[in-house]
């Protein structure tokens, strides 16, 4: 089954096709500037020079409307984050997006879209977006909230692991050396639902981020930040200011 941009894409090709061009049988149904606009040109024969001013006029305003994107640029400037909207609990990435076109008559202008949607608009762009800031696009919502848990966790007590114990490389990814540990810092020890974990390192912050966010309720991003989770190795729970970097 076709999809529906591939419809739009041909129906709007027949349709500009017909309009710059129009054959004897568009001209014969009275589709074209001409005669869309014939009330407001008026009588070639009584003022020849008035009527081509105003189909000149016509014309080029007509085409100027049809929605080409060869001759423009579009660039990805800027990037801000905002930690909390007035509607969720959640960061949101705002991008600015300069679009320029080769014409220096028409003047630039920028634009701002949601890091999520920036997906979608390459997709129903023809011209391309360079990134000439090389801004970091966080394009999910649990991109989003990687970064923003990196950032509380770098704020929470730190633990400092002993001198006889050698950490090894992260359990999640291979990659990275474990840096992060689980200690019950939130309430007393004997109170909340987070537990205590007594797991040694074996996680870096960044594959414990991404085990956050995969065990939270997808429909709801705005309890994100004070659910608990339960600890992948002890099934513990715990919460963001549970998470400890090791120094």
């Amino acid at each position: 089954m076709e999809s529906p941009a591939v419809t739009f894409t041909l129906a709007y090709l027949v349709f500009a096709v017909c309009f710059v061009f129009p054959p004897d049988e568009v001209r014969s149904a009275g589709l074209t500037v001409q005669s869309l606009l014939s009330a407001w040109l008026g009588s070639e024969d009584a003022a020849f020079v008035q009527y081509h001013l105003r189909r000149s006029t016509g014309t080029l305003l007509a085409h100027s409307l049809l929605p080409l994107q060869q001759d423009i640029h579009l660039t990805v400037t800027d990037s801000r984050q905002h930690e909390l909207t007035p509607d969720s609990n959640v960061p949101v990435q705002f991008l600015t997006i300069r679009v320029a076109s080769v014409n220096p008559y028409v003047k630039a202008f920028d634009i701002r879209l949601n890091s999520t949607e920036y997906g979608e608009l390459r997709e129903k762009l023809r011209a391309p977006i360079s990134n000439a800031a090389n801004v970091v696009i966080h394009q999910s919502l649990s991109d989003l909230f990687l970064e923003t848990f990196t950032s509380l966790v770098e704020i929470n007590q730190t633990y400092h692991v002993p001198s006889t114990q050698e950490l090894e490389p992260c359990i999640g990814c291979m990659q990275t050396i474990a840096n992060i540990k689980l200690i019950k810092n939130c309430q007393e020890p004997n109170e909340g639902e987070c537990q205590q974990c007594y797991c040694r390192p074996m996680w870096c912050l960044t594959c414990m981020g991404k085990w956050f966010a995969s065990r939270q309720d997808q429909q709801h991003p705005e309890t994100w930040l004070s659910s608990q989770v339960p600890c992948p190795t002890c099934r513990a729970k715990f919460c963001i200011l549970d998470v400890c970097l090791i120094r």
